[in-house]
């Protein structure tokens, strides 16, 4: 069984859920919770990176996207997975995939489970998987925030419900396909489908938009608050080691 365990929300209060990624509230089970709407204020997306690469998006004043001219200080991203981004299409757009910058839909998705065990990974830099997990930090928002008024633009936003590697192109780019594809992952009680999914932002997110940075221990906290205080940001800052531990810090039982 899955024992309940705690969670921060988008503004800082801690909850308990269950090992699960967070779920959009919904009737569970079948063709109801598929039909089920979602909200997108409540869908929870996170942008992994090094703690090196914090000055570089608040000078920016955006996360960018690698073809947007980011220039991470610690990258993560294995060079051969970053060069397969920059040519993976983004259907019904002129677009590729390294057009936008990606966010995770579950703080256990397996390309941050493979970061923070030191799992060797074809996604991730070699040296990387060598590097404390507690060294990187979450950037938080929801969906709504990272979407703003631009529903009606396709390629805006889209999302990819399995590895981008596997499929080898990304389909959901109109904002209706990209709502029903968070239904379909949502509709798993378990939430086993959102570990692949990927959720992506055209060109960059500003960082304004972002709800929440989380951290894994109060020294990177401190020192993430010194950089926004330098650049007058009040983001909320949270300290929540689970996320930052093996199987989100939760023992899973048989």
């Amino acid at each position: 069984m899955r024992t309940p365990r705690s969670s921060i929300g988008i503004g800082g209060t801690v909850t308990r859920t269950r090992r699960a990624p967070a779920r959009v509230a919904g009737t569970r089970g079948g063709v109801q919770a598929e039909l089920a709407p979602v909200d997108p204020k409540t869908v929870r997306i996170y942008h992994v990176t090094h703690i090196e690469n914090l000055a570089s998006i608040l000078g920016e004043g955006a996360i960018l996207a690698d073809a947007a001219g980011a220039t991470p200080e610690v990258d993560v991203a294995a060079p051969a997975a970053r060069e397969f981004r920059r040519s993976a299409p983004v259907e019904g757009t002129e677009q590729v995939v390294a057009d936008y910058v990606p966010f995770l839909l579950s703080t256990d998705a397996h390309f941050w489970e493979a970061l923070r065990t030191g799992s060797p990974d074809p996604r991730l830099a070699a040296e990387a998987v060598s590097r404390p997990a507690s060294d990187h930090v979450l950037f938080v928002t929801d969906i709504a925030a990272a979407v703003g008024a631009r529903t009606e633009t396709v390629g805006a936003v889209a999302i990819t419900e399995k590895d981008v590697a596997a499929l080898g192109s990304v389909s959901a780019t109109e904002w209706s396909d990209v709502l029903r594809s968070l239904r379909r992952l949502h509709r798993d009680d378990e939430g086993a489908q959102l570990l692949a999914a990927e959720f992506l932002v055209r060109e960059c997110l500003p960082v304004e938009r972002v709800r929440l940075i989380a951290v894994a221990n109060d020294r990177v906290r401190d020192r993430v608050k010194s950089a926004l205080d330098a650049v007058g940001l009040a983001t909320r800052v949270a300290v929540y080691p689970p996320w930052f531990q093996p199987a989100g810090g939760q023992a899973v039982e048989d």
